[in-house]
């Protein structure tokens, strides 16, 4: 018999040492000041080692038989953060119900225990405001433990515009005395900065008695992160007095959510150099950066990192590293994570990660299986999986089964959103169904925005249309005036049907605004090392020999029977040239270099900010071929692996 079960049994065979009604008695006068009896103290224990929902359960169920929960507002307020922390709320709820429906508690701990749960639980905003409500009609008096709970609810993206509510409670809580406190305070400051309200979020701050120097610098800088203003946040990070975990994971949250991974990984070095230890929060973060970077090898090194500090790994971290596998290359291990979560624990955001993982490596029919799969167990689809669902299937040119999936999603209830039509107009208008493209986006219920005209767009690209990509680009300069990736879009479109004089044009334009086209990079990283490469580097220490790897590999290339595809050079150029220029690119840098540095037969992997172009994924498939290599591509829109002279995107993409 497991020991958790041998201790259960041996505690059923006890009785409280204190009559129940005395506990109650003396916990309502001490305000829970009480030395608990024996028995309590055992299952306090039980319940601190509880390290699942299965073992939490077993718990449960004898406090239930024997009464004991009934009795122990302590007990009880374990169980509902427990349930909490496992992702169970409406568990935790059913123990919230239970326990005022037969004690009449009149005191604010268990609400404030079961509010605090909603609002750490993804989706349970308007929960916890429900609740807080019923609290206040029932006559139980908040207090400062309350109100930050709320506030924070307030401040929530999730639960939409809340700031008239998030003025009312605040109003309350200044009529119940606690407006002056410090916790009330600083999740004050938060919740109206978070709104971007930062006049009011300064006059709190300003009327505050007593500055606690970190849970207000704190507030701030996570204010300056959240709003994208990552300098603000490190002026204000570097002028700290003393900085705590809190204050070390906001900063490096601040650079990850905000395309700055590579600044997150100084830092974090800098983070262990300091007297403050990193949590499993600090984990969760580097793991995401990992995964923006598509470091393999990095990413690796924060999964053992998380190990050697013996981290509990919740469905938060669980799942950020199955995507940091997923988008670091490696499916394979992604798969197994997934298959090492118990079924009945796998939730939406599990499902998410590997639909999503499969979708960006070209796995078009497997992410139609994991989503049947996926509803046969008994989880609902939301409106994330549809996303990576139709993405996958434009990426594969299912459309058919892309149309199907757009229909069901009424069918389950889930409002197509504009990342949805977006997601099937690029289907539709990969597979030169562009007429059909553009009736769906007049049929829209709403306004396109640029990331719907942007797909249509890059489809007129794909496939020669300028009269329509001219519609798109028309739209999109009105409503995103300054995105350079419009403009060079339309560009390319000029460029490849020879129209020099309009390609001129729209550069001239570019330059007159300051807008400047992305330069391609590319990354390889294999052992220890990371290069990266421009497009026609000479920065590079090895470019010279590279440049003669090149010279090699552009022969046999030839011999093999590739045709450079001039077309992908975006120039008014000799032939001669425009040659030289495709075997510059970025990626061909790359590759000949890993090839030059790496074992024959070691996969080749390496990260490009931009669309791979044509010439250069018929390259790789060559080489791949030539050298017998696989050569493993993440480009600005999926995954490309190129062995044996094919490549998994079957040339669709």
């Amino acid at each position: 018999m497991p020991l958790l079960l041998l201790q259960l049994r041996g505690l059923l065979s006890r009785k409280p040492f204190l009559n129940p009604c005395f506990l109650y008695s003396l916990g309502s006068a001490f305000s829970f000041s009480y030395i608990p009896d024996s028995t309590e103290s055992h299952y306090d224990l039980l319940l601190k080692s509880a390290d699942g929902l299965a073992s939490l359960r077993q718990i449960h169920s004898p406090l239930v038989v024997s009464g004991i929960v009934s009795q122990s507002i302590h007990l009880g307020a374990q169980l509902i953060a427990g349930y909490a922390k496992y992702g169970e709320p409406t568990s935790a709820r059913s123990v919230f119900d239970h326990l005022i429906g037969c004690r009449n508690e009149t005191s604010s701990f268990l609400w404030n225990t079961m509010i605090r749960a909603y609002a750490n639980a993804a989706g349970c905003s308007y929960e916890a405001l429900e609740l807080y409500s019923l609290m206040r009609r029932t006559q139980v008096s908040p207090n400062n433990y309350t109100f930050p709970f709320v506030f924070r609810v307030c401040a929530s993206s999730e639960a939409g515009s809340l700031i008239l509510l998030g003025r009312v409670v605040h109003g309350e809580a200044v009529r119940a005395g606690f407006d002056s406190d410090l916790h009330v305070e600083a999740a004050l400051v938060h919740m109206y900065a978070k709104w971007g309200e930062f006049g009011d979020a300064r006059k709190v701050f300003d009327e505050m008695p007593v500055k606690d120097l970190i849970g207000v610098a704190n507030s701030i800088l996570g204010m300056y992160t959240r709003c994208g203003v990552v300098q603000e946040a490190r002026l204000v990070f570097e002028k700290m007095v003393e900085r705590n975990v809190i204050s070390w994971n906001s900063m490096l949250s601040g650079y990850t959510q905000n395309g700055q991974a590579s600044e997150a990984l100084i830092l974090f070095d800098e983070m262990n150099d300091s007297n403050v230890e990193a949590n499993a929060v600090t984990a969760l973060i580097m793991v995401a950066a990992c995964a923006y970077l598509g470091s393999l090898r990095l990413g690796r090194k924060f999964h053992n990192f998380v190990i050697d500090r013996n981290f509990t790994v919740d469905k938060n971290l669980h799942n950020a590293l199955m995507d940091m596998y997923a988008k670091c290359g490696d499916l394979k291990t992604a798969w197994e994570m997934f298959n090492s979560i118990n079924p009945s624990m796998r939730d939406a955001s599990s499902w998410n990660v590997l639909i999503s993982g499969y979708g960006m490596h070209g796995h078009g029919r497997e992410t139609l299986n994991m989503f049947s799969r996926m509803q046969a167990e008994g989880v609902d689809p939301n409106h994330i999986t549809f996303t990576s669902v139709l993405s996958a299937c434009s990426h594969a040119g299912l459309v058919n089964e892309g149309r199907q999936c757009f229909d069901e999603m009424q069918k389950l209830s889930v409002a197509p959103e504009a990342k949805h039509y977006a997601c099937v107009v690029d289907m539709l208008g990969r597979a030169g169904k562009l007429q059909e493209a553009l009736d769906l986006i007049k049929q829209m219920p709403f306004p396109p925005n640029d990331a719907v005209w942007g797909a249509l767009l890059l489809a007129c690209k794909i496939h020669g249309n300028k009269e329509l990509g001219q519609i798109a680009a028309d739209k999109l300069f009105e409503l995103q005036p300054g995105h350079t990736g419009y403009y060079v879009l339309m560009s390319n479109i000029y460029a490849a049907s020879q129209r020099w004089g309009e390609v001129g044009n729209l550069r001239q334009y570019m330059k007159n605004k300051g807008m400047k086209k992305p330069a391609a990079f590319s990354v390889i990283e294999f052992g220890e090392e990371i290069h990266g490469f421009h497009t026609a580097d000479r920065e590079h220490p090895y470019w010279e020999e590279v440049y003669r790897e090149v010279e090699i590999l552009a022969v046999k290339l030839k011999m093999a029977g590739h045709v450079p595809d001039l077309s992908c050079t975006l120039h008014d150029m000799e032939e001669e040239d425009k040659e030289l220029a495709l075997n510059l690119h970025s990626e061909k840098l790359a590759v000949a270099f890993g090839i030059m540095r790496t074992e024959s037969g070691m996969t080749i992997y390496l990260t490009k900010n931009l669309r791979v172009c044509n010439d250069c994924h018929s390259a790789l498939k060559f080489l791949s071929h030539i050298f017998d290599r696989e050569i493993v591509v993440r480009d600005g829109n999926r995954f490309h692996h190129f062995k044996g002279g094919v490549c998994s995107c079957n040339d669709y993409w």
